[in-house]
């Protein structure tokens, strides 16, 4: 097996028999030093793996993820894409890609941990404006930024991406993770137009409002802003935005603020 780095990916060449996740660990590691985000395993010159050598996936995932980073294994072909596949634990929590680019693009997606700052910790005061996909809230960045201004603490912009249960909870998701980035895009100016300063996040998520939950206790928020557009809400949009709202104000251990912004006339 030999084992080459360059920017952000370790490529394999060979055969991958057995686990050499610790004679790849050093130089994942020194990548990850340079790639807060995330590394990349290219795959496309291995010539065989056997279910040992599919265990090294395993190892790096549990590894890299415990420091708080992601790794993404890009080019595996699908005839040992099947044998990672029959691997408990691999089988259900290994990001795979298509391609180095794909990888990347995914790695690209602000994910910076939710964290409150040493100042918020210790006053116990921020602001959560959830965003969720299909759901314009990105008034809600406004009206944070007000209350931010008013002394009510830092704002965490916070895009909540769903990812089914039957894929791997960081597994590359182009259009959805395209989505979570246009949003903060629109989201962040607004907060800042009232002149705070707003952390933005994409936390993936099985389900929006069990994350949304999480993030008040992991933050320390004492706010959770939500806030829609003037916009019409269809039918299905309708339904999300009222149950989002109906379990915020049942099951939030904070303040939830909620508002709408004004039909122009």
């Amino acid at each position: 097996m030999i084992i080459e780095t360059r920017d952000d990916v370790v490529q394999l060449s060979g055969n991958l028999h057995k686990n050499l996740w610790m004679t790849i660990k050093a130089a994942a590691h020194l990548l990850l030093q340079e790639h807060k985000n995330g590394i990349i395993i290219d795959c496309s010159h291995i010539a065989d793996i056997s279910e040992q050598g599919a265990k090294t996936f395993l190892e790096a995932m549990r590894d890299i993820e415990a420091a708080r980073s992601r790794i993404i294994v890009a080019n595996l072909p699908e005839s040992m894409l099947a044998i990672c596949r029959s691997i408990p634990g691999v089988r259900s929590q290994l990001p795979i890609a298509d391609s180095i680019e794909a990888a990347r693009a995914s790695l690209r997606v602000h994910h910076s941990p939710l964290a409150p700052t040493a100042d918020a910790a210790k006053k116990g005061s921020s602001i959560l404006v959830p965003l969720i996909a299909d759901l314009d809230l990105t008034y809600g960045a406004t009206l944070a930024g007000r209350l931010s201004r008013a002394g009510r603490g830092e704002v965490h912009l916070v895009y909540f991406l769903e990812v089914a249960r039957t894929l791997p909870l960081n597994a590359p998701l182009p259009d959805a993770e395209k989505e979570a980035q246009e949003a903060l895009a629109v989201a962040a100016p607004l907060a800042r137009q009232q002149n705070v300063i707003a952390a933005e996040h994409v936390e993936r998520v099985r389900d929006s409002t069990e994350g949304i939950l999480t993030a008040i206790k992991v933050l320390q928020a004492d706010t959770v802003v939500v806030g829609a557009t003037s916009e019409p809400i269809g039918a299905e949009g309708h339904d999300r935005f009222h149950h989002l709202v109906d379990s915020l104000l049942h099951r939030s251990p904070v303040e939830v603020v909620i508002g709408r912004l004004k039909q122009s006339e």
